[in-house]
């Protein structure tokens, strides 16, 4: 059983499909089940797995639910079982621990920055990075651990599972504007956009969002100029300078830097 779930919270995680993991970490005296037991809990309330079932198993189902609800990451209790009716009378202690796919750096436009930007991130973090472009030459041997997804025309752009931030800096403006606003146009869509271009470009683009009927309050959120000011224009410098403001939105720290 121990076997399974692991293998179902894997198929979770790579799914993006939201779930807790709860595992009895220590009994003491009578319990249904021995420490180790585990049970996946889904946000429909589907279990897989098993904790002993009865009052302890609805009691952790309705706790891990409200996990998910509050968007807390783990929770560490220990439970009296005649406290929950049961009259086996032990103690169970539980973890719960909700299952996360990490974020999607999708990075649309394989050029200096683009490319530049994908390596820095590989090597930086453990986020799963893609990199979109419609020139499908560009995307033929991108270094070992970055995805290349060939978009033709920019046209179609898919959704990904979990956490999305986006960085658009495509070969021109027109393939920049089809791009965010198509973003913008799922739901939920990317936790972070950013645009690569002056403000100049980023007036321009706002304006044509919401000219395009794109809700006010998603065009405002679209980081344009992208990245932090740390100065420099070259690729590099530039590429630097959105990890930096990626890294900065990721940790929660942007306000830190006098943004939000």
């Amino acid at each position: 059983m121990g076997k399974a779930i692991f293998q179902r919270a894997v198929e979770a995680i790579e799914k993006g499909e939201p779930a807790v993991l709860v595992t009895v970490v220590a009994v003491e005296g009578a319990a249904p089940r021995e420490a180790g037991a585990k049970m996946l809990v889904f946000p429909d309330g589907r279990v897989e797995g098993t904790i002993g079932g009865g009052a302890l198993e609805h009691h952790a189902i309705h706790t891990a639910l409200a996990l998910l609800q509050r968007g807390e990451k783990t929770l560490l209790e220990t439970r009296n079982l005649r406290d929950l009716g049961m009259l086996c009378g032990g103690q169970t202690t539980l973890f719960y621990e909700v299952l996360e796919l990490p974020p999607v750096l999708l990075i649309f436009g394989a050029g200096h920055v683009g490319l530049t930007l994908a390596r820095l991130a590989r090597e930086a973090t453990p986020w799963r990075i893609v990199i979109c472009d419609d020139r499908i030459e560009k995307l033929s041997s991108l270094p070992v651990g970055l995805e290349g997804l060939h978009l033709p025309g920019y046209q179609r752009v898919p959704t990904f599972p979990g956490r999305i931030y986006g960085v658009v800096a495509t070969e021109s403006h027109e393939t920049d504007f089809l791009v965010v606003a198509e973003l913008l146009r799922q739901d939920p869509g990317p936790s972070y956009l950013g645009v690569l271009g002056s403000r100049a470009k980023a007036e321009e683009i706002r304006a044509r969002l919401l000219a395009a009927g794109l809700p006010k309050e998603k065009v405002e959120e679209v980081r344009c100029p992208v990245g932090l000011p740390l100065g420099g224009k070259d690729p590099g410098a530039v590429a630097v300078s959105i990890l930096a403001e990626l890294l900065a939105f990721h940790h929660g720290r942007l306000k830190s830097f006098g943004t939000s």
